[in-house]
């Protein structure tokens, strides 16, 4: 199991003087905020996903190295994963409940303020799935990164690899249950220091709609090893 690095806990120390009548109690000193969008409070919220994701929700930064694929031929490291699960709408999902999917770990997970997912789901008035990159929900709030889709003319299943261009950059996709989605994540914290490969790749199918229960069923495969697209069963070649 990959380990996310440990959290660093600040030592507080607390000195006790003696004040004195010349002295004033009215200074004092307001501790800072911490944004919820911070890089500590990413990787909390990191180290609490699903247990049975945690194999693959790692300390990106430490790995990628390794695990992205340059010009000197550094081979991948990580195993693909395949996996299906249901999500909610983003609009009518019950509290918490999982809108969104982090390709990297390949969790599903609510699409909140925290932003550490990269696509999250929705269905339109007519019945169809919506696939939204995380920059088309956060609305240009928040410091995100760039997430591009394009739809595949092949069944999810006969997708080999994922294609080097042609996706559309933080442009969300409305699709039928059937039709495989292609994504391409730049997520700075997985492939922030790869020497080439910037780009983790995904395809994604939902399988089914209950419109009254706002759910879709999706089925996914994902490369998490920088500059990869192979979705081959295994560590990828390519």
């Amino acid at each position: 199991m990959r380990q996310l690095p440990s959290k660093v806990v600040a030592k507080l120390e607390v000195n006790i003087t003696e004040v004195k009548r010349s002295q004033s109690l009215e200074e004092y000193h307001t501790p800072s905020y911490s944004s919820p969008l911070s890089l500590s409070n990413m990787i909390d919220r990191l180290i609490r996903l699903t247990p049975t994701r945690l194999a693959l929700c790692t300390a990106a930064v430490a790995v990628a190295a390794v695990s992205c694929k340059d010009f000197t031929g550094v081979p991948a490291s990580l195993n693909t994963l395949t996996d299906s699960g249901v999500v909610y709408a983003i609009n009518g999902a019950p509290s918490g409940a999982p809108t969104a999917i982090h390709l990297y770990s390949g969790t599903l997970l609510a699409a909140d303020a925290n932003f550490i997912f990269d696509i999250a789901f929705d269905i339109d008035a007519s019945g169809n799935a919506v696939l939204m990159p995380m920059r088309v929900v956060s609305s240009g709030l928040a410091s995100t990164h760039t997430v591009g889709l394009q739809k595949s003319d092949q069944t999810f299943d006969l997708i080999g690899a994922a294609p080097k261009n042609g996706y559309h950059p933080d442009t969300s996709m409305t699709v039928r249950p059937g039709q495989a989605i292609l994504a391409q994540s730049q997520d700075p914290l997985v492939c922030g220091v790869s020497v080439t490969g910037t780009t983790i790749h995904a395809k994604v199918v939902v399988t089914s709609i209950d419109v009254a229960a706002r759910q879709l069923k999706i089925l996914y495969t994902v490369d998490p090893n920088c500059g990869f697209r192979s979705f081959a069963t295994g560590i990828p070649k390519d």
